[in-house]
């Protein structure tokens, strides 16, 4: 086993909307999660990058594919109209 270690990858902060209701269940989530020994934004982070995984997956299939997973309401992607 080697001595030496790789430097973690530099992190940024990112901003996005959401609902009041969503915030308010997340700081509530983020107080339980606390108080249990778990890191609620180390989860979060790795959603995130599931999600940019799957999104990146969606960008890459076939038009009539990515058309067809819209009309089924199945995927990552929104329509334009939020949903």
């Amino acid at each position: 086993m080697g001595l030496l270690k790789r430097k973690a990858e530099k992190t940024v902060t990112i901003w996005i909307r959401l609902p009041i209701s969503a915030k308010s269940e997340m700081d509530t989530l983020r107080e339980i999660a606390d108080s249990k020994g778990f890191d609620l934004t180390v989860s979060l982070s790795d959603a995130v990058l599931r999600w940019i995984k799957q999104v990146r997956e969606e960008l890459s299939e076939s038009p009539a594919h990515r058309r067809e997973a819209a009309e089924k309401g199945s995927g990552v992607l929104a329509n334009g109209r939020g949903e």
